[in-house]
């Protein structure tokens, strides 16, 4: 068989594989099943017209995706429901009065953008918000016996959308989402490893600090979202709990990991490819490849629990021992003997870390479906209000950001239904739509999303166009539109340019299923879309804007002072054995802000005056973090002894490094925070309860010299 016959098979294969981690088509089977079955009665009854506003309510609520438990999954859809029937009708009862519309279209915008800047949990529920009051404040309702009939229609709509979300979530295996989000760091891990080895055969260029920060990036990011769904970390779950206390130590353990790698890839920094020969060169990299594809294989057993993927994880467990001895093995000498060292140790660690997190699968025991594992009470509790009082307070949690970003939406899309009411523009709703979908809380996404949005919707309206000159009786409109809903769906989150496409070919069709072609239709919906993304655009540049240049700084002393709190939580607790898990996540969350704050300022139209010095601080508070998570990663793996304080010299370098994080945080310091560091640094008696090893005195060194580094670039900053 020739390598072109396989290449298909190959992309079927990977195609499954990643519908395993993200099952996208299954998410847009859902949504062309809940959509297109009303739409196939409204055909068979001749009930066409109240059959297209139960398929638009069903394809509302199927944007919502459903990611974690069941028990979130009931919840979510279930508010979904019930937003959908308020504004449905909201829209429906105002549809009639241009000050009403306006006025409602204000509250619906800010709404809106709260919960979609909540992120995943909530994303969904803003598009049934916005979409629904928008369309039926579009279609005017003309007595109360008609508004009761669009009524019950988006009520069959919503009812029957969840009862098939019920169903396909029925048979899944109960703990699934969360070995799904852990599979995805796994995941993550092997592509950050995959980056960091890329060029020690010598065959290619090494990768630059952005790239692998970057990738690293993807695996906090991962972290986060397994988080925002299962919230309990290791210690928070009870023992008697079987399947969420190992799921939840299996999860820490993959955490560790990618810590392990991320001081690996910095250990690695200080050999150069020059001064090692080729044998160690190749030794090192087979060993990162070896850890690649055990985090690959990883990845596909959590999500599978198959018995061969069991067995070929153990055999790549097997095979990086091999290559940890044949490194140990290698004579090196001097520097480069100490760095070895530390490589061989981190690979050890991260070899038992990967037995540790197959021992919690085995503790989880079986995961049986959901129909088997929720009894009647227990479903019916997943709908106690105490979880509905948490959302709210959840939504009703704002900050300057995210109150600025709803207050723009709201103008814009207000403004936009204004120009659509007032001019008597026929589908004009597609000026607010399109505001509501374009804008987004900064600048540069909002252009972004804006020229993707134009390209995708012109050639999409053309395109349905030119299916509506198929004669009826072919059916092929209801074929494409099912197909439709299935690929909107899937490059959502692949290629937005190409959703947009869909989506518009998508309203094409299912609101002129009967109807001739108009092509003054097509160019008038053509024409909205530019006048709604070029609104969006103007309110993101002129409209209560967030620039990067004013929250720059801001995200950076907030990144630093996290580091500041790590540091001192670390070397001044005082016989306290601190939880540092959780000080690494928030120092790392804020360096990721600051990064995506950088990145984001780089694109505003605005000045890039010291761009290379915010990136430089940027980079010297990250190589921080990383020692300071070395340093807790070599810690765990001592015996705790309460008396074991550190030495007079290495408290002096302690206390170095606390007076250089002092005087570069002195500015945000208040002033019982700068007596209580001063205090600590003062006395001579003290010592940290963290006697070093030789490995932590070197990145207590290093940390130290980026400190130093970092408070250079900083007065350069600052004019001084």
């Amino acid at each position: 068989m020739s390598v072109l016959s396989l290449k298909p098979y190959k992309h079927l294969s990977r195609l499954i594989q990643n519908e395993s981690f993200e099952p996208l088509l299954l998410w847009g089977a859902r949504m062309a099943i809940s959509a297109m079955l009303p739409m196939i009665w409204g055909l068979a009854t001749k009930h066409l017209n109240e059959s297209i506003w139960i398929t638009l309510t069903a394809e509302c609520l199927c944007w919502i995706e459903l990611k974690g438990s069941y028990a979130w999954r009931l919840r979510v859809l279930a508010a979904g429901g019930v937003l959908a029937l308020i504004f449905s009708v909201l829209g429906s009862v105002t549809s009639n009065s241009v000050g009403l519309s306006i006025i409602c279209m204000f509250g619906v915008g800010f709404l809106a953008s709260v919960l979609k800047n909540i992120g995943d949990r909530a994303n969904g529920l803003s598009i049934s918000v916005y979409l629904l009051f928008i369309f039926c404040n579009a279609y005017p309702c003309n007595s109360v016996t008609e508004i009761k009939t669009r009524t019950i229609l988006v009520l069959a709509g919503a009812a029957w959308t969840i009862l098939v979300g019920m169903l396909v979530s029925l048979f899944m295996p109960a703990e699934q989402p969360y070995r799904r989000y852990i599979a995805l760091i796994w995941r993550a891990i092997s592509a950050l490893v995959e980056t960091v080895g890329k060029g020690w055969e010598g065959s290619e260029q090494r990768i630059n600090i952005r790239q692998v920060y970057l990738k690293e990036k993807d695996v906090r990011a991962a972290i986060d979202n397994s988080y925002q769904f299962y919230g309990k970390m290791a210690h928070q779950v009870s023992r008697q709990d079987k399947k969420q206390y190992a799921l939840a130590q299996l999860r820490k353990a993959t955490g560790l990991v990618a810590a392990h790698v991320i001081t690996m890839s910095e250990d690695m920094e200080a050999l150069k490819l020059k001064d090692i020969d080729s044998s160690l060169r190749i030794k090192l990299s087979s060993l990162l490849r070896a850890i690649e594809s055990t985090a690959e294989r990883m990845s596909v057993y959590v999500i599978s629990l198959k018995g061969e993927e069991e067995l070929l994880v153990i055999t790549h467990i097997s095979r990086l021992k091999k290559l940890v001895q044949l490194i140990k093995e290698y004579p090196a000498k001097g520097e480069q003997q100490e760095v070895v060292q530390r490589i061989i140790h981190i690979a050890e660690r991260s070899i038992k870390l990967v037995e540790s997190a197959m021992n919690s699968i085995e503790q989880m025991g079986e995961d049986r479906s959901v129909f088997r594992s929720y009894s009647l009470m227990k479903t019916l509790f997943i709908l106690h209000p105490k979880y509905w009082i948490r959302n709210l307070r959840l939504l009703l949690n704002f900050n300057t950001l995210t109150t600025r970003y709803a207050l723009r939406v709201a103008i814009a899309a207000s403004l936009a239904l204004f120009i659509y009411k007032w001019f008597h523009i026929d589908h004009g709703y597609w000026l607010p739509f399109s505001v509501m979908i374009v804008i987004q809380p900064y600048f540069g996404a909002t252009f972004k999303k804006a020229i993707d949005r134009v390209l995708g919707t012109v050639s999409g309206g053309l395109i349905g166009g030119l299916l509506l000159h198929f004669p009826a009786h072919l059916h092929v409109q209801e074929f494409i539109l099912f197909l439709s809903f299935i690929f909107m769906v899937y490059y959502m989150r692949k290629k937005y340019a190409i959703a947009a496409f869909v989506i518009t070919l998508n309203l094409v069709l299912l609101f002129n299923i009967e109807s001739a072609l108009n092509p003054t239709l097509i160019i008038t919906r053509a024409l909205c879309t530019i006048g709604g993304a070029s609104l969006a655009v103007i309110a993101g540049f002129a409209l209560l804007p967030t620039w990067d240049k004013k929250w720059l700084p801001r995200h950076l002393m907030d990144a630093i002072n996290s580091n500041h709190v790590y540091f001192t939580a670390t070397f001044f607790a005082d016989d306290k054995k601190t939880s540092w898990t959780r000080l690494k996540r928030n120092a790392e969350t804020g360096n990721s802000n600051v990064f995506d704050s950088f990145n984001r300022y780089m694109e505003d139209p605005v000045s890039k005056e010291n761009a290379s010095l915010y990136f430089d601080v940027i980079t010297h508070n990250i190589r921080i973090t990383r020692y300071m998570n070395s340093i807790h990663l070599e810690e765990d793996n001592k015996v705790y002894e309460p008396l074991n304080r550190a030495t007079p010299k290495q408290q002096e370098k302690i206390n170095e490094c606390l007076h250089w994080f002092n005087k570069i945080t002195k500015m945000r310091t208040s002033k019982n925070e700068e007596e209580k560091t001063k205090s600590t640094n003062d006395s001579e008696e003290f010592l940290s309860p963290l006697k070093l090893s030789r490995n932590q005195e070197v990145y207590l060194e290093k940390i130290l010299i980026e400190l130093k580094a970092m408070q250079s670039d900083l007065l350069k900053l600052n004019g001084q």
